[in-house]
């Protein structure tokens, strides 16, 4: 699908041209977030274009379980957050896409005990430096996602 943002992602992936993958996993790929505005946080795409996960069988959905418990493992031992966040929204980008999104003690992490999609827009859309974009997938692949 061309106009599907997770679907234009993944085939960047396949090309080799997308900078933020970090490894395929069985049902979905891994990627560093555009944004690290909570270092560490990934995104998983659903390998096929699907936009509920309702629609996945049973299996699926427990593989996908699998690839998303993996990048958690991974988080926590390249970056030890306090927490782990886990969100498929769905509202904005029609693909299953799950957020798994490291959390810190404040003051690093400015609302621990909410959800970061109360932060400003302005907050939660710092982008990610090159340089460091290649150390953060470096330290996820060898913590266990490489």
């Amino acid at each position: 699908m061309t106009d599907c943002q997770a679907c234009r992602r993944i085939a960047e992936s396949r090309s080799g041209s997308n900078p933020f993958l970090i490894a395929e996993l069985r049902e979905s790929l891994a990627v560093l977030h555009d944004h690290q505005a909570y270092e560490g946080w990934c995104v998983l795409l659903l390998k096929e274009h699907v936009e509920h996960l309702h629609l996945l069988s049973a299996a699926r959905r427990a593989a996908l379980n699998e690839d998303m418990g993996r990048v958690a493992e991974a988080i926590v031992r390249a970056f030890s957050p306090r927490r782990i966040n886990y969100e498929c929204l769905g509202n904005q980008m029609h693909h299953v896409h799950w957020h798994v999104i490291p959390r810190y003690e404040a003051p690093i992490d400015p609302e621990p005990k909410m959800a970061i999609w109360v932060r400003p827009a302005g907050e939660l859309e710092s982008g990610v430096d090159p340089k460091r974009r290649v150390e953060l997938i470096s330290r996820l692949r060898g913590a266990g996602l490489g």
